[in-house]
């Protein structure tokens, strides 16, 4: 999440564009910024119009309970396709599955995705302020309740490093 930075429209359609060109897929991990995290969207990516190979994702998941899955494309996919056996400890856990049904019930009923968006942009707004009147605070960022506020710490003069 490197900081909860926002991306620069069009970064990764250039990004995703150079990895392939070079046959490399795209990963996105949407561990900590999935779910309607952002508050526009699902997943994070789809602020920036792209599709991954991979996408990774698990916290939000399970609302608490560990859980973590993996979508990729067909095409990804079938690169595993190679005799060899898939072992995970804990992967097809009954109960995790519930769960993580049950998780994106809730949000679909309880429409946290927009909670998340309004939530997140009344606390930008007051974190906005908030530096206006705090020197110590700096840069302030985000994307619904995916936020990032950089906390600065003065040098012995006072003055940011």
């Amino acid at each position: 999440c490197a900081g909860q930075v926002v991306l620069p429209d069009g970064y990764l359609k250039h990004i995703y564009q150079q990895v392939r060109q070079q046959g490399g897929i795209c990963v996105a991990d949407e561990v900590q910024t999935g779910f309607g995290r952002v508050g526009s969207h699902f997943w994070a990516f789809e602020t920036q119009g792209v599709v991954p190979d991979i996408v990774t994702m698990g916290k939000p998941m399970g609302n608490g309970y560990p859980i973590g899955g993996v979508a990729t494309t067909r095409a990804v996919a079938e690169k595993f396709n190679n005799g060899m056996e898939y072992f995970n400890t804990f992967g097809g856990s009954n109960v995790a599955c519930v769960v993580g049904a049950e998780v994106l019930n809730i949000m679909q009923d309880e429409d946290l995705m927009e909670n998340s968006a309004e939530v997140g942009r009344v606390l930008l707004d007051g974190l906005k302020d908030i530096a206006e009147l705090h020197p110590a605070l700096g840069h302030v960022r985000g994307l619904g309740l995916f936020l990032g506020v950089e906390v600065i710490v003065p040098n012995e003069e006072g003055l940011p490093p």
